[in-house]
């Protein structure tokens, strides 16, 4: 028997920024210029189930350099960005992290945070997402099955006063069955934004990624392509001084930007500040149809979510509501099985998701406890599973991408729950410790074993884990 589910996650930060400012360094800060050269060393030590063999180091570490202004109004900057992952007992493996190199252009009767920039991501280009909530981006790798040179980006993006726009277009080298070769693919990316009041923003965004050649088709001689086209918009409210990220470490998973924003400074000038929004992603996309041989089918995906954040003085409150359709969950596979689309009796059912938290923070000290409770439903749809051992129509929970837990015969969904203590500490100008400890009940999970004939099923699993996750970060 598992002990009952929680998972524990420490971060400490050294660096020169106190992430407490108070009301009378606000202006100063913002004008304050940013060094030439900065760098970030962060270590990552992870265990989601001390009871399972699933736990992982990772060091992140990323340079940032600045340029003295080259031509009038014209300033360059690159930042290196990349994890080093362990690899067999004494390798290890380099992964990019959306490094870039980028141009600003900004003439002298422009506004201080207004300029053209032109930005280019060699080697990845995660950074560029449709969406803008962590749980309800898509599109960040366009691309299932890149063959080689990974996934690198161009990005035009123009920031005004009250508004802004942009237009990006990401390339990778993807498999051709059908010919045998390897094709160059695009990913088209245009979006815009605009203040319609100095309270209310609108921004709105959309793609077309050319994801290839369906394979199976291919085999068959024929050229299916996968074509993904949707839109993203979001509405925004906000009053007052920004409002920050609360601790809540899963919920950024898979976010290449967490190294850097995450450990950005807290404002408290006193007083209310709050910020609520909107936001809905729908994505349509040709894939195999499982019901007729040879046959396409337009399979459609949505998500939305709703944020709101508050500040008075020094609590706040977060909560976060999201919705996911199955095929949104793997739409950027595509399909399941990959490029097919799920059969009409396939019976899917969306992931619910809600959460609630709030901290407070002792200037004296330094200190920012806080709770958190969220509650999940997950995705779930009947997935036919072929064998001879009966197993050919079962309900399969989606815990993630290709993440399924295949529930035994009759059941269906159960809520998930989770309950978070949450704790930031700031030391001054030099460290600071954030961590969190939650408690997870997850009825879904099941196991594959033999009954006492000899007869494998699958069966509930313990629903409980302890866990935890360990982050480090040095800044200079």
């Amino acid at each position: 028997m598992m002990l009952s589910a929680f998972a524990a996650s420490l971060t400490l930060a050294l660096g020169q920024t106190s992430d407490t400012v108070a009301s009378d360094t606000v202006a100063s800060d913002a004008l304050a210029p940013e060094p030439p050269v900065r760098a970030r060393l962060s270590f990552t030590a992870s265990d989601a189930d001390f009871g399972a063999p699933d736990a992982f180091t990772r060091l992140h570490a990323a340079l940032e350099a600045r340029s003295p202004e080259l031509a009038s109004g014209l300033r360059a900057e690159a930042m290196l960005s990349f994890f080093l992952n362990a690899v067999g007992s004494q390798g290890v493996g380099i992964q990019d992290n959306a490094s870039l190199v980028r141009l600003r252009y900004r003439p002298t009767s422009w506004a201080s945070r207004e300029d053209l920039s032109l930005t280019v991501y060699p080697l990845s280009s995660t950074r560029l997402a449709m969406g803008y909530e962590q749980p309800v981006t898509w599109a960040r790798q366009a691309f299932p099955s890149i063959e080689s040179s990974g996934e690198p980006a161009l990005e035009l993006r123009l920031t005004r006063q009250r508004w802004g726009a942009y237009a990006a277009v990401k390339s990778a080298r993807v498999s051709n069955p059908l010919e045998l070769t390897v094709d160059r693919r695009l990913a088209l990316f245009a979006g815009a934004g605009v203040d319609v009041t100095s309270a209310f923003r609108a921004e709105l965004e959309a793609t077309t990624v050319d994801r290839g050649v369906a394979p199976a088709p291919a085999l068959l001689g024929e050229e299916q392509p996968v074509v993904a086209r949707g839109v993203s918009g979001r509405v925004q409210w906000h009053q007052g001084a920004p409002v920050g990220p609360n601790v809540d470490l899963s919920l950024y998973a898979g976010d290449p930007t967490f190294f850097e924003r995450f450990f950005e400074p807290e404002l408290y000038p006193g007083g209310f500040a709050a910020e609520v929004s909107l936001e809905g992603s729908f994505v349509s996309q040709q894939l195999e149809a499982a019901e007729v041989a040879r046959g396409e089918k337009d399979e459609s995906a949505s998500a939305a979510a709703l944020v709101a954040r508050l500040k008075w003085d020094f609590l706040r409150v977060h909560a976060l509501a999201y919705y996911r359709t199955v095929t949104f969950i793997q739409v950027d596979v595509p399909g399941f099985p990959p490029y097919q689309a799920l059969p009409e009796d396939s019976n899917p059912r969306s992931e619910v998701s809600g959460s609630v938290g709030a901290d407070y923070h002792f200037q004296q000290w330094g200190l920012t406890p806080g709770l958190l409770l969220r509650a999940t439903m997950p995705a779930e749809f009947i997935a036919s599973l072929g064998g001879n051992l009966g197993l050919a129509d079962r309900v399969a929970v989606l815990q993630g991408r290709n993440a399924l837990s295949i529930l035994p015969r009759g059941e269906s969904r159960e809520l998930v729950l989770t309950a978070k203590a949450t704790v930031r500490w700031d030391l001054g100008s030099v460290a600071g410790l954030v961590g969190e400890v939650f408690y997870t009940r997850d009825p879904n999970r099941t196991r594959f074993e033999d009954d006492a004939t000899g007869v494998g099923d699958f069966v509930r699993d313990d629903p409980t884990a302890v866990g935890g996750t360990l982050l480090l970060q040095a800044r200079f």
